[in-house]
C-alpha cells in the first residue's frame, strides 16, 4: 500500500513562500502590466524583501512569469481531470460542456490578469530563447495528453467517432485558446456579437465541436 509523506516543515515553508510571491506576482502584473511591472512592487506586495524573491526565483521576474504560467497550467490539468472524473457516467457532450464552462468562469474571474499572460506567451513564443519555447511546448503537451484520455474513453465508448484522440483534444483546446484571445479583444463588443459568459461560450464550443461552424454561429447570435 502506498503512503504519501507529509512535506516537511521547510518544505511547507517553500510552497508558502513561493504561492505568495506567485500570488502577488499576479496582482502586480495584472494592475501593472508585465513590463511596468517591478521585482520591488511584487516584493511589497507580497511582504518579502527583494532579496527573498531572489532566493526563490533567482532569474527575476521572466522566472515568475514562467512559474505562473506553470501553475495555471496545472489548474487546467487538475480541472480537465475533475471534471471529466466527476462525470464519468454523464455523456461525453455534457462532460465537455460542463469543462468548458468550468474553464471560462476561471479565465473571466481573471480576464485582466490573462489580457496581459495572453500578450507574454506571444511575446515569448516569438523570442529566440529555446528554453521559454520548450517550456510552453512542455506545459501545452501535458494539458494535451490529460484531455486526450477522457477524448479516448468517448471515442472507446463510441459516444463520438475520431481517428485520433490527441487530434480531437488538440482541437478543443485551441479554440478554448482561441475564444479565450476573442474575449481579451472584443469585450467591449455588443453582446450579440461575441459569447460573451461562460455559458454562452461553453454552448458556442460544444455546438462547434459537436456540429460544426453553420450550427455553431446560428447559436451565437441567438
Amino acid at each position: 500500500m502506498h503512503t504519501s509523506i507529509a512535506p516537511s516543515r521547510r518544505e511547507r515553508e517553500i510552497q508558502y513562500k513561493r504561492g505568495e510571491i506567485l500570488s502577488a506576482a499576479q496582482k502586480v502584473f495584472a494592475e501593472k502590466g508585465y513590463s511596468q511591472a517591478t521585482l520591488e512592487e511584487i516584493a511589497q506586495e507580497a511582504e518579502f524583501g527583494k532579496g527573498t524573491l531572489y532566493n526563490y526565483f533567482p532569474e527575476g521576474k521572466q522566472e515568475i512569469l514562467l512559474a505562473i504560467f506553470e501553475c495555471l497550467y496545472d489548474q487546467l490539468c487538475d480541472l480537465i481531470e475533475s471534471t471529466f472524473d466527476s462525470q464519468k457516467n454523464a455523456p461525453f457532450k455534457q462532460q465537455l460542456h460542463s469543462f468548458f464552462e468550468q474553464t471560462f468562469s476561471f479565465f473571466f474571474e481573471k480576464l485582466n490578469l490573462f489580457v496581459i499572460l495572453i500578450r507574454e506567451a506571444h511575446r515569448i513564443g516569438a523570442s529566440d530563447d529555446p528554453r521559454s519555447r520548450d517550456f510552453f511546448t512542455q506545459q501545452r503537451n501535458r494539458s494535451l495528453d490529460a484531455l486526450s484520455k477522457p477524448v479516448q474513453r468517448a471515442i472507446d465508448n463510441g459516444e463520438i467517432t475520431c481517428s485520433s484522440s490527441t487530434f480531437l483534444a488538440h482541437l478543443i483546446l485551441v479554440n478554448v485558446n482561441g475564444c479565450q484571445m476573442n474575449a481579451c479583444k472584443l469585450w467591449s463588443e455588443p453582446k450579440s456579437q461575441v459569447p460573451q459568459t461562460p455559458l454562452e461560450m461553453a454552448d458556442f464550443l460544444t455546438q462547434l465541436i459537436y456540429h460544426g461552424v453553420a450550427t455553431s454561429n446560428a447559436t451565437a447570435s441567438k
